[in-house]
């Protein structure tokens, strides 16, 4: 009997293609339910996730065949691997696979911000022709502080190499980055002298809100917001409250605390729209890391990290 694999999201044909071509039985269920895959996750050897399904202990435990969860992308923070361990599952994740367009992705907010191309576009559609208001800010000659010097931070500090920028990076885990462009910083340095300020850090307890009101406050310059990590990481009436005092000069947001914009209450929604009101905000819709190449590469890397290929 062919072991099974359940594929709880959308996935590049590569996956599924090749762990058939490897014997395995796959289920592909790329809307189930929490509660529907709790109740075929017994038969289930490997299970291949993303950021919408819950891997907890709860479900773990009725995964009496499970041998492997594959998570496709970044982050963690919905698999309980602590439990997984104790019951022999092997559990992977494929960073590499997505952090140079992440990277690029920050990027881009960054320019389209300081270059004011989605504002001045706005205004063009509307019949005006702006240009005295429009002035850009320039990358370079500014300060880049980079919270998170992981895969997606390094991603974004790499593509910086060709700004004549300075570096200041914080990360609390991370040791011996240094380079003639890159320096290490505490946070209270990046608040003090960045320009830009981009996030790229896990979710954790440590880090849940780290983008709050005292954390804006904090910031000296004025600085560009970036976030393309986790929703919950930036408190987002903190965001709001930072437009209102001009504590940033913009604001870039990849993610949301909340994503699931049809299930608003009226007071998100209300809180969404006064941020969407500032010419000088820019939010997409969690699609730094969805690119074409990602999608082939997290595939392949998980694979690999399971010794499938």
């Amino acid at each position: 009997m062919a072991a099974t694999v359940i594929i709880t999201a959308p996935v590049h044909p590569f996956l599924m293609d090749t762990l058939q071509s490897k014997g395995f039985e796959v289920v592909y269920e790329p809307a189930i339910t929490y509660e529907a895959l709790s109740e075929i996750v017994q038969k289930a050897t490997g299970v291949i996730v993303t950021t919408r399904l819950k891997m907890d202990a709860a479900i773990l435990e009725k995964a009496s065949n499970l041998k492997w969860i594959g998570r496709l992308g970044s982050g963690m923070e919905l698999i309980d691997e602590a439990f997984a361990n104790t019951k022999g599952i092997k559990c992977v994740s494929s960073p590499e696979g997505n952090c140079t367009t992440v990277g690029e992705h920050t990027l881009g907010l960054v320019l389209s911000l300081m270059n004011k191309i989605q504002s001045s576009y706005g205004e063009i559609k509307n019949g005006q022709w702006i240009r005295d208001a429009n002035r850009a800010d320039e990358l370079n000659g500014k300060t880049v502080g980079i919270i998170g010097l992981g895969n997606t931070g390094a991603a974004f500090a790499k593509l910086l190499k060709g700004f004549e920028v300075e570096i200041l990076a914080h990360d609390t885990y991370k040791k011996g980055f240094e380079t003639d462009q890159i320096k290490a910083a505490s946070l209270q340095q990046i608040q003090e002298k960045a320009q830009i300020i981009s996030l790229h850090l896990p979710l954790t307890d440590d880090t849940y809100h780290y983008a709050n009101e005292a954390f804006f406050g904090a910031c000296k310059q004025q600085p560009y917001f970036i976030s393309t990590c986790r929703g919950s990481i930036t408190d987002t009436g903190a965001v709001l409250k930072a437009l209102q005092n001009q504590w940033v000069r913009g604001v870039g947001l990849d993610v949301l605390e909340n994503e699931q914009l049809v299930h608003y209450s009226p007071s998100e929604s209300a809180q969404l729209g006064a941020i969407l009101a500032y010419p000088n905000v820019i939010i997409t819709p969690h699609i730094a890391g969805y690119s074409h190449e990602a999608y082939y590469k997290m595939a392949r890397i998980v694979l690999e990290k399971l010794a499938i290929i």
